[in-house]
């Protein structure tokens, strides 16, 4: 997906947002009650479906006027409630626009967990030995 169309969607994002009157798409729910955190819109109102739609980091911190760290600690706060919001490192972030991309996504992050335990255990069995 090249520039322009990236900055399309953000821009959908944006007007959706507007248009709804908060991130959560709900005129009746006001900024204050759509909330992650300490007064965080919601990310996924964001985001469109499936990775051709995906949104880029650096422009949910433009939409959302937070910090790239706010944005990420937001994702992850909203994917434990159980917000499917996935992401790959080319594209950004995106809702699933089918089974297939949750099933790639879900691997990923579970070979990405094994290699941060398998470093753990590295670094462990390391200092074990007294190296």
């Amino acid at each position: 997906m090249n520039r322009a169309q990236k900055s399309r969607l953000a821009g959908d994002a944006a007007k959706r947002q507007t248009e709804a009157g908060t991130a959560c798409g709900h005129s009746s729910v006001s900024a204050s009650q759509c909330t992650t955190g300490a007064g965080g819109r919601q990310i996924a109102g964001l985001l469109g479906r499936g990775q051709t739609n995906a949104v880029p980091l650096r422009q949910l911190v433009t939409l959302t006027g937070r910090s790239g760290r706010e944005v990420r600690r937001q994702i992850a706060q909203e994917r434990r409630r159980g917000t499917p919001i996935l992401s790959d490192n080319q594209s950004g972030y995106f809702l699933p626009g089918s089974e297939a991309e949750t099933a790639r996504f879900v691997r990923s992050m579970r070979r990405r967990a094994k290699e941060i335990i398998e470093t753990a255990q590295a670094i462990e069995n390391r200092d074990a030995a007294g190296r």
